[in-house]
């Protein structure tokens, strides 16, 4: 009996042993290397800009014109948007009235509707979602070069600045965009393939 309790004093030791270092990493490394997130809830509704410096997911809805410039923003099913959205990488599975403006890549996924203008130089439509309005993937597109070149200065004049352009003209693209034969043969080809969708 001596020797079972020796033994299993030895075994509590080097589970012991072995639990702590699987405590250690989940707590400083993994929370150091995520980027923080900023959430507009189901219940909440928000009248003004936004301005944020890290990702939005948005489940509520908003009114007003979104500025993540360096991050991404996710508008939920139940989400909803009425102004300008600027980001660097865009998922919407929710309602769009607005005109978008990204860097990377805009993802319209099944169930979204959207209405305005997308100016992005990677867009995906899903099967399934409905889209209103025009395309420009130009990535030499003024409006997309200025506003995202600019954004390490002051965010807010850059904000007021680079909407002005797109609300102006009540959501079209300036004529330089719309003459651009290939971005006008894509928009017909998306306003194609979703009335079919």
């Amino acid at each position: 009996m001596f020797n079972k309790a020796k033994n299993a004093s030895s075994e509590n030791i080097s589970a012991t042993l072995i639990a702590k270092p699987h405590s250690s990493p989940q707590h400083s490394p993994v929370n150091n290397a995520r980027s923080s997130l900023s959430v507009i809830g189901s219940n909440t509704q928000v009248e003004g800009d936004i301005n944020s410096d890290e990702d939005l997911t948005v489940e509520g809805r908003i009114s007003g014109i979104i500025a993540c410039k360096q991050h991404t923003v996710t508008l939920g099913a139940n989400g909803y948007i009425k102004g300008d959205v600027f980001a660097h990488t865009l998922h919407v599975s929710g309602e769009v009235k607005g005109n978008l403006v990204v860097l990377h890549r805009a993802t319209i996924h099944k169930g979204a509707h959207v209405s305005g203008t997308i100016i992005a130089p990677c867009l995906v439509l899903e099967d399934g979602s409905a889209f209103h309005g025009t395309i420009d993937m130009n990535p030499d597109n003024e409006i997309l070069k200025s506003t995202f070149n600019q954004s390490t200065f002051n965010d807010n004049s850059v904000s007021a600045k680079k909407s002005s352009p797109l609300s102006s003209t009540d959501g079209a693209p300036p004529k330089k965009s719309t003459t651009d034969k290939p971005a006008a043969t894509k928009s017909q080809a998306v306003q194609h393939d979703q009335t079919e969708a």
